[in-house]
């Protein structure tokens, strides 16, 4: 019977954290492939102002990465990775519809503070489900969501911005993660 129960722990968790971890590397690597299709020119963003985007996002996420930590820890990291799933899923969407650099950098700044309780949520969750000894094993397949996303979403990405620029890319892009996020609530 144990070992039923560990069982289904790998085959129900796992799968649901690696495709969420895999959404959210997405929200995050698609600025580039966006920047590449097209952005760039219409935005009007020099290579320093694409820095400055690059490192707002990862500002967010370093500032917000403990407090979320913290919240998932000691209140609940289902409801946070939920809630997060939503935010940078309207986050990425709302890239389709700007207009302006200054857009962008809010958008980029909160995409990195929505992004930043993701990972450590996931290692809280797994250290609930998984004992010391499998906790390695079940990390590593929640880090591989992150070379197999770049794998399809490369593709994905510049088949989007070629059919229907980068706009649309960033809309579609955005919306599995909120469908995403009632998978999730159901799943884990």
């Amino acid at each position: 019977m144990n070992n039923i129960i560990a069982r289904a722990r790998w085959f129900r968790l796992i799968p649901v954290a690696f495709v969420t971890y895999s959404l959210a590397y997405l929200d995050r690597a698609n600025f580039g492939f966006g920047v590449a299709g097209g952005m760039a020119a219409d935005l009007k963003i020099t290579s320093a102002t694409s820095s400055l985007l690059g490192s707002l996002f990862f500002l967010g996420y370093f500032f917000f990465q403990i407090p979320g930590t913290h919240y998932a820890s000691n209140k609940s990291a289902k409801k946070l990775i939920f809630w997060s799933l939503i935010l940078w899923g309207l986050l990425a969407m709302a890239t389709g519809f700007i207009s302006d650099v200054k857009a962008l950098i809010a958008i980029r700044f909160m995409l990195g503070v929505t992004e930043s309780a993701v990972m450590p949520s996931m290692l809280v969750l797994l250290s609930r489900w998984f004992t010391k000894k499998e906790r390695s094993r079940a990390n590593t397949f929640l880090i591989l969501g992150n070379p197999a996303t770049i794998l399809w979403m490369s593709i994905l990405s510049g088949y989007l911005i070629k059919a229907v620029g980068w706009r649309w890319m960033f809309i579609m892009e955005g919306a599995p993660a909120i469908i995403w996020a009632f998978f999730w609530w159901r799943l884990v």
